[in-house]
């Protein structure tokens, strides 16, 4: 099938169509893997001033939120390739700009869209008088402390189908995740809404969507879309007062939340030598 010239497009300032975006992100994924891979077997071959596993991190954090990025967006959602080229640093820009290049593709799309709003801020967990609507599936919201949390999150990924070329660096990314959770804190879960981005479909068997408020190590709390069970949440104790479903329930949601990825980020550049995706580990997955 014939792709048009990705920069054809990008020049009028009209946005990508899907296969231009394919055409896009496709080479990006592939040779991030490739090099990954290749950073993590010969370190010497690393171009980065602090050494192959900050390249390696680099590397992984700016395909982060490419992987889908070639479906529609609905509307008042970040596009994730600008989303991407706006928020890389200097290295991760040169990267994407030299990759891109090799397979003749325009940037002027990239480097002519518009600057995104401000960053994206923590979740609300309580109405206010100017924030608040009608409370919606109040019995769907329940609590789980970080072990179950964490353990919900493993068994629903047991099952979940695994892509020989990228189930390991998810595998470690969860991993890395769980392990950043605050050890004390109770997590919040709900059901994702038909009216919300469905991020996969649901399944294989029970396999559903929530939308989880999570507490990190640092105090953050951020939102996250993990695919979990359904059988298992449902199972799990009915631990969130009525008062405090009610208020959950009437909070409606950020237009830009800080997720798990952007927290990563923000977390990896505070602590660039903090264990990163199973890449300085050996006894874990890489």
């Amino acid at each position: 099938m014939y792709v048009a010239p990705v920069g054809d497009r990008g020049r009028s300032g009209i946005p990508w169509s899907r296969n231009q975006r394919r055409a896009a992100i496709d080479p990006l994924l592939h040779r991030a893997m490739i090099e990954i891979r290749s950073l993590a077997a010969r370190p010497e071959r690393s171009r980065h001033p602090d050494g192959h596993l900050a390249e390696i991190r680099l590397i992984a954090d700016v395909c982060h939120n490419l992987p889908g990025g070639e479906r529609p967006r609905p509307a008042g959602e970040h596009d994730p390739l600008i989303w991407t080229w706006q928020t890389a640093d200097e290295f991760q820009q040169t990267w994407l700009r030299n990759r891109l290049q090799q397979e003749g593709i325009d940037l002027a799309f990239l480097e002519q869209a518009p600057r995104l709003p401000r960053p994206a801020t923590a979740p609300n967990t309580r109405p206010t008088w100017r924030r608040w609507q009608r409370p919606r599936d109040v019995g769907a919201f329940t609590a789980a402390d970080s072990p179950t949390f964490a353990r919900l999150i493993r068994q629903a990924h047991a099952v979940e189908p695994q892509s020989p070329t990228y189930g390991p660096a998810q595998t470690a990314f969860i991993d890395w995740f769980l392990e950043h959770l605050h050890p004390e804190a109770c997590h919040i879960l709900r059901p994702s809404r038909p009216d919300e981005t469905q991020f996969r479909p649901d399944g294989p068997g029970d396999l559903r969507q929530y939308r989880a408020l999570v507490t990190m190590c640092d105090d953050a709390l951020i939102v996250d879309h993990p695919r979990l069970r359904a059988s298992q949440v449902a199972a799990l104790p009915t631990n969130l007062h009525l008062w405090r479903r009610l208020q959950l329930a009437a909070v409606p949601r950020r237009s830009q939340e800080r997720d798990v990825g952007l927290w990563a980020r923000d977390h990896r550049n505070a602590r660039p030598h903090c264990c990163d995706l199973g890449v300085d580990n050996p006894s874990r997955p890489a």
